[in-house]
């Protein structure tokens, strides 16, 4: 009897803890969700890119053409770069800071 208690104060305190831990995808609305999941896109991703003011359909073109990296994509589309020309410099094997100095 001595060991059942502790073991069931401990099995509690995990499934507690289990039930506790919050969705990567918490506070994206489910139909947003299924557009992100849709193109390829993890929850840590699609955050980041949503942080940035993107949204899915924003992003879609630039996953067809390969890019995934939203720290690609931000920088890149910041820079005025659209998804079409930002992979025709990567695949050129150029830097975004080399891309800009070619087109100014």
């Amino acid at each position: 009897m001595k060991h059942y208690l502790p073991a069931c104060v401990l099995a509690s305190a995990l499934l507690l803890t289990g039930c506790a831990t919050t969705s990567p995808w918490s506070g994206v609305p489910s139909q947003e969700r299924q557009q992100w999941t849709t193109i390829g896109m993890n929850a840590y991703a699609a955050k980041q890119l949503r942080t940035n003011g993107f949204g899915p359909k924003d992003v879609k073109p630039w996953v067809q053409y390969g890019i995934t990296s939203p720290q690609v994509i931000i920088s890149w589309y910041r820079a005025g770069f659209s998804a079409e020309q930002t992979s025709k410099w990567l695949e050129k094997g150029l830097t975004l800071r080399e891309a800009i100095d070619l087109t100014t």
